[in-house]
């Protein structure tokens, strides 16, 4: 008898460990929905598998970058909410990144977003021997943002979009074309060779980061919700220097580690501002010290405009 008890538990372990992901993930109607897909996706049978074996890894990777990102994600959801964009987009940041402004592919792409040079170009980020850009935390979300709408216009589905944003445009549409229809089941099941599987496991990865993210609003003491609060306290703000303004010398004047303000300007390859009236970012608790210790700050309708 007792051989059975045990064989029984055995049967029954694989259907114990697939959870419930609607009672686990209470975010994943809000998510779904924003992302403008139907909300029975929760059901896919290989999402599912793809969210339970990963969420406890995605878990922890999520720490790790909301950790990475302290001073970058209240700026980039502030430029998100002045763009007019659904905050969910956040996501494809962290799954590119980890939030680290300095990341760098094999292929190339740098940054938060990790833009490539042809794109970043087209967006008019400079780059060159002194500027890049795409590592400006700032400059770099709204190119992104940017670039995210100018897709979106064509695949009127922000799924697509953020499939698009991994492989590109043209091959969105083609898979859709050779499919013969726009549902992300079809498109992502591991059966069809519409798509490369990169991407087919790029969307689920941004849908699960978003899911396990946006759980502190559902969730009460949720100990990713209570390291966003604690997060919230600060966060990065551009500000116009003189031509020469080198960070080692900001970094002493607002009494400041200057690893930190490297850190939230990579773009400055040579650490040295390349013109007059040029931004850089400041931590927002460090403006009140820069206002009394620097000249000639110009006041703006909004912190983040004119990117």
């Amino acid at each position: 008898m007792k051989f059975y008890r045990i064989l029984i538990f055995f049967l029954f372990l694989p259907t114990l460990a697939f959870s419930n992901l609607r009672d686990e993930f209470p975010s994943y109607s809000y998510i779904l929905t924003e992302f403008n897909v139907d909300e029975n996706f929760i059901d896919d049978p290989e999402f599912k598998e793809f969210v339970n074996r990963h969420k406890r890894d995605y878990t922890n990777r999520f720490i790790q970058a909301v950790k990475e990102g302290e001073l970058i994600i209240p700026m980039m959801k502030h430029i998100i909410y002045e763009r007019d964009i659904s905050p969910i987009f956040l996501y494809i940041a962290m799954v590119e990144s980890g939030f680290n402004t300095k990341a760098r592919s094999r292929t190339g792409a740098g940054g938060l977003w990790q833009i490539v040079v042809n794109t970043g170009k087209e967006l008019k980020l400079t780059i060159n021997s002194k500027l890049d850009e795409r590592y400006d935390p700032v400059r770099s979300t709204n190119a992104a943002i940017k670039y995210l709408y100018k897709m979106n216009r064509n695949l009127k589905s922000w799924y697509l979009t953020t499939m698009a944003y991994n492989c590109g445009n043209g091959c969105v549409n083609k898979a859709i074309k050779r499919a013969g229809t726009r549902d992300i089941g079809v498109l992502t099941s591991r059966h069809n060779q519409y798509i490369k599987a990169e991407t087919k496991k790029y969307i689920k990865k941004v849908l699960l980061m978003a899911m396990i993210g946006e759980n502190y609003l559902f969730k009460e003491n949720d100990r990713v919700g209570e390291l966003i609060y604690k997060m919230n306290r600060d966060s990065i703000v551009p500000v116009p220097v003189r031509s020469g303004e080198k960070l080692s010398h900001l970094s002493t004047l607002l009494n400041m580690n200057p690893y930190y303000l490297n850190k939230i300007n990579p773009h400055l390859k040579q650490g040295v501002a390349p013109y007059n009236a040029y931004k850089i970012n400041i931590p927002a608790s460090k403006v009140e010290d820069f206002n009394r210790v620097y000249a000639g700050i110009l006041p703006q309708k909004s912190l983040y405009a004119n990117y």
